[in-house]
Order: structure tokens, then C-alpha cells, then sequence
């Protein structure tokens, strides 16, 4: 099966940081868990925002989703079987599941019904306080209320963040010191709320003689690894409707619009602003 992971932040064709050290890292990551027979194509969008702290303010957040929207239809076009958004918070998603027929999966939304079968309540890391309110709108509307523990800001500044995929060091300490108190809330699982900071603690580049096999664990509460759990929900909704078994159902949330309904719409499904460019993992 061949699945198109959906990038939110903008990036030139080869940028270093993203073909150097990002996409290795998540190529590493799915390594783990993914099926003999899967490919992995990452599709970055040339227009959008360009760093994480645009993304911790709604308005710029749901504006720059736009072209998470616009790389899901194109990979129906492009006989993708799947899409992965790596965003955790779940940019559009319901919207996407609605506008194309293959299985769309997001960070959150997989890693927080998984961890609802983990465990009784969870707790999430987030990459910016700001960021917590909007994660509690999208538990509310999951129905996950009563499974969750709270959510904690990763104490690091943003531009910071992603150097964790070079060094993960400190981003452990600051994401056990945040764990603790998710912990002291009641939190049985530990979900870190991030596509970056997640494989930084699965993998745990520059503290392998410590944690060789990752950050699994904090004070015995397990520490999820989101795009491990993304990557198979994803694989095993397209195993599903492959088989010829309902992976979705189009009667009301996710119903599919009419051929009027495209047709009123193609000046805004059809932006000439948005391009792209991929590279395999």
C-alpha cells in the first residue's frame, strides 16, 4: 500500500533541515511498526507558514490548513490508498475524511482513541500553551472528556523544538517534567502532542546510552509513540476496505457532496497558490 503523509509546515524543495535530519527521523520511526509492503511518500506544501509558532494561534493555524486540504485531494488524483496528516492537531480532518474516498488518519485523533484502550485517562504534551485550548475543543468533539488527564506545554520555546530531532536531551527533561504532572492528574498514559517531538522521544537521538530503545516510559506510564500508532491505524483501515469492509460511513459526518456542490465550489477547490513536492521514506 502506498500512504501520503499530509505536511502543515511549508518547506522549499530540499531544505535541509526536512531531508537531512526530519525525514529520517520519521523514516526511522515507521521502520519500526510499518508493513513489508509500505510506501511512504511525504508531500510538503511551498505555501503556508514557516514556523511553529504560527501554529499555536487558531486563526493562522486554520488558514495555513488549507493546503493540508488541497495535498489530500491531490493524492486521491495521484492513486494514493491513504493519507497521514502529521500534524496532531488534526487540521481539517473530519473536512478531508468528507472530501475524498481513500482512509484519511491524523496524529491526534489516532493516538488518543489508542490511548483510550491503553489506559484509563490520558495526558498530552503540547508543543505551546496557547495550543491547550484548542486541544480541549478537539477532545470535546472526540468525546474524550471523561479519558482525559489534562494538558501540559512543553516548556522549550518553539523555534527550539525541532532541534530536539538533533540532540533530544533536553526536550526529555522538559517532556518528563510536564509527564510528572499529567501523572500527578491522573494521567496513565503519555501522549506527546507533536510530530516532532515524538519521534525526538522514540528514537532519542543524542541519549541512546540512556534510553536505547527510546523514551517508553515515565515513572512506569507508558509514553506513546504517535506516529507508530498513526501509521498502523492507517494501514489497517486501507487492509479493511480492501477487503470490502465498511471503513467509514457517508450517511451524515462524512457525507461525500454533490456534483453541484463541487461544481460551486472549484474556485476554492481548485487554488492556484498551492504546489508541492515529495520525497519517499
Amino acid at each position: 500500500m502506498k500512504i501520503m503523509l499530509a505536511n502543515v509546515a511549508v518547506a522549499e524543495e530540499g531544505d535541509e533541515f526536512v531531508t537531512n535530519v526530519l525525514v529520517p527521523a520519521w523514516r526511522r520511526n515507521f521502520d519500526l511498526v510499518r508493513q513489508k509492503d509500505t510506501e511512504i511518500v511525504a508531500r510538503f506544501p511551498k505555501w503556508g507558514v514557516t514556523g511553529l509558532n504560527g501554529f499555536s494561534y487558531s486563526f493562522i493555524d486554520v488558514l495555513n490548513a488549507q493546503s493540508v486540504l488541497h495535498a489530500a485531494l491531490k493524492a486521491e488524483q495521484d492513486c494514493f490508498d491513504a493519507v497521514l496528516i502529521t500534524c496532531f492537531g488534526d487540521p481539517l480532518l473530519y473536512q478531508i475524511r468528507q472530501a475524498i474516498s481513500i482512509p484519511v488518519v491524523s496524529l491526534g485523533e489516532s493516538s488518543m482513541f489508542l490511548a483510550s484502550m491503553m489506559g484509563h485517562k490520558f495526558g498530552i504534551v503540547t508543543i505551546s500553551p496557547y495550543n491547550i485550548f484548542e486541544q480541549e475543543h478537539t477532545i470535546a468533539k472526540y468525546g474524550l472528556e471523561h479519558r482525559y488527564a489534562g494538558c501540559r506545554p512543553n516548556p522549550e520555546p518553539a523555534d527550539e523544538q525541532p532541534l530536539a530531532l538533533l540532540d533530544s536531551r533536553r526536550a526529555i527533561e522538559a517532556f518528563k517534567k510536564a509527564a510528572r504532572e499529567l501523572i500527578a492528574d491522573g494521567a496513565e498514559i503519555l501522549i506527546p502532542g507533536c510530530g516532532l517531538l515524538s519521534p525526538a522521544l522514540r528514537l532519542a537521538p543524542g541519549a541512546e546510552a540512556e534510553y536505547p530503545a527510546g523514551l517508553k516510559e515515565v515513572d512506569g506510564v507508558p509514553v506513546m509513540d504517535v506516529m507508530g500508532a498513526a501509521l498502523k491505524m492507517a494501514e489497517t483501515v486501507v487492509a479493511l476496505k480492501r477487503a470490502g469492509s465498511a471503513w467509514v460511513s457517508r450517511k451524515g459526518l462524512f457525507a461525500r457532496a454533490t456534483e453541484q456542490a463541487l461544481a460551486e465550489g472549484r474556485m476554492v477547490l481548485q487554488d492556484e497558490r498551492m504546489a508541492y513536492w515529495d520525497i519517499a521514506l
